[in-house]
Formats: structure tokens, sequence, C-alpha cells
């Protein structure tokens, strides 16, 4: 693999992220690992985000964009992108989130060193509009949440936030990719299932992304998850795990569930100096 060819490609959907657009590309760039592409997939936003993402493109190479026809669901940029790519590997990074500056470096290594995964994710933690006080404060997934097989992610629920992923591009297009089944909705959930059937998934106990909570996110209620759970279920014919909602519980409820989450972020920032 030489220089000119991307190792990783980085595949980021954009819809309306001016605010945030520069920051998360910033970090990618700041990577210890420099062998990558970003390619930033835009569904038509109507604000600055392609003038942004034009600067930023005049500045790095590395940096390409694309705008698609708007089809409201980020798996539809996400397999456009992936289209595109030319690097080995595939790095999912929403717009709004950010990547700590060895993210890609340790994944890499990871998958390097064990060529029996095809994927691996890491830990991830809200920043933004919340705080350990906030019902939205979480470290994902929990130790004891994290899911490295078919039977685990049904089981015990979706661990992997999409930002946290590196992907054998091969392995993804083998198994078709995301499916843009507009009522599907956990497009992200029934990747990696599908993708544990072929190849192992790999987890590393660090935080390596930060997910960022906005007022400008776009959230469903619990009802609506369970039922795109549900759906998933039935199309895919797997007996998965009722969803629950575990928020806004109460005072008790919400000082357990965060000390649970604090508690977690300290175990594996205490962790990280022995690296």
């Amino acid at each position: 693999m030489t220089n000119n060819k991307p190792l990783i490609s980085v595949i980021i959907p954009t819809y309306n992220s001016q605010d945030f657009i520069e920051e998360t590309i910033n970090s990618v760039l700041v990577q210890t690992f420099h062998n990558f592409e970003i390619i930033a997939v835009d569904d038509e936003s109507t604000d600055d985000t392609i003038k942004i993402l034009n600067r930023l493109k005049e500045k790095d190479s590395r940096i390409k964009y694309y705008q698609i026809p708007h089809s409201g669901r980020p798996s539809v940029p996400r397999n456009f992108g992936t289209k595109k790519a030319k690097g080995e590997y595939i790095a999912f990074l929403d717009a709004d989130d950010l990547w700590i500056k060895n993210k890609l470096e340790k994944q890499l290594h990871f998958l390097k060193n064990n060529p029996e995964h095809i994927l691996v994710y890491s830990m991830s933690v809200t920043f933004g509009n919340t705080n350990i006080f906030s019902p939205s404060f979480e470290v994902l997934p929990l130790l004891n949440k994290a899911s490295k097989t078919k039977n685990e992610l049904i089981q015990k629920g979706n661990s992997i936030t999409c930002s946290s992923v590196l992907i054998k591009k091969e392995k993804f297009l083998d198994v078709g990719g995301f499916d843009d089944d507009p009522k599907l909705q956990v497009e992200d959930y029934d990747l990696w299932i599908r993708l544990s059937e072929v190849g192992k998934v790999g987890f590393i106990p660090r935080i390596l992304t930060y997910y960022r909570v906005h007022s400008k996110q776009f959230s469903s209620d619990w009802k609506t998850k369970q039922n795109r759970v549900k759906y998933l279920a039935e199309k895919r014919e797997w007996d998965i795990t009722e969803y629950k909602f575990r928020r806004n519980r109460g005072l008790l409820f919400l000082i357990v569930r965060n000390s649970i989450h604090i508690s977690n972020l300290v175990i594996v920032k205490f962790l990280s100096i022995f690296d």
C-alpha cells in the first residue's frame, strides 16, 4: 500500500451541518495516522455546509465531497460514500461527532493484529448539551454491555455507535452495506448484526469517540424506537430483545443510572493511563 492510496476512507454524511462540520473534520485531520481520505457526502443541505466543505477541501487534498439529492436517511450518503472510497478500511463519522487523535491508529493496529476480525469499535462519551447530571449523559457501551457476537448484539441490544467503528470495506460490500429500507431506521444496528454473521467483531474498551448532544438532533420517543427494533426483528426473523426505555424515570433512577456511567468513565480513563 503506497502513500498515494489511502488505507482508510472516512465517510461523513452531512445535512445542514454548518455548526459542527469543521470541528468534526479537524478531529480527523489531526489523527496520528495520516494515510486516509475524507469523503463527505452532503444530503442536499440548505445552509452553508457546502461552502465550508469547499474551503476545507482547498486546504487539504485528502478531503473530497459530493452532493446527492435529498434522501433524509443517513444510510444513503453512507452507502454512496463507500462506493467512492479507495481505502481498504472504512470509518464512519457523523457530522457532529469527534474523534480523539489516535482513534484510527489504535483501531487499525487492532485489525492488523487480529486478521479474523472484520470490524472493531470503541466506547463513546456524550458531550455538548449534556453533563453528568443530565439524562442524556452516557458512556456507550457500558463495559458489561459490549457485544462481540451476533447473539450478544441480539440479546443485549445495539452497543455500537456508528462513529466509533472501523470496518474492512470488502466485508461491508459483501453484506450489501446499509439497508436503505425507509421503514427500517435502525440500519446501523442491522448492519452490525449482519457483519457479525461473516466475521468477528472486536471491541476496544477505550473512549475514542465523542458523541455530541445538541438541540438540532433528531430524537424519537421510546415507543418509536421500540417499533423500529420490532420491525427489524420481523424483517430479519431475529429474536431481538425488546427495546426498553431507560431515561426520565425519576431522580433516584437518574442518580443510579448516571453513577454507573460515571464509574465506567473513571475506570476506562484510569486504564488509559497505562496504554
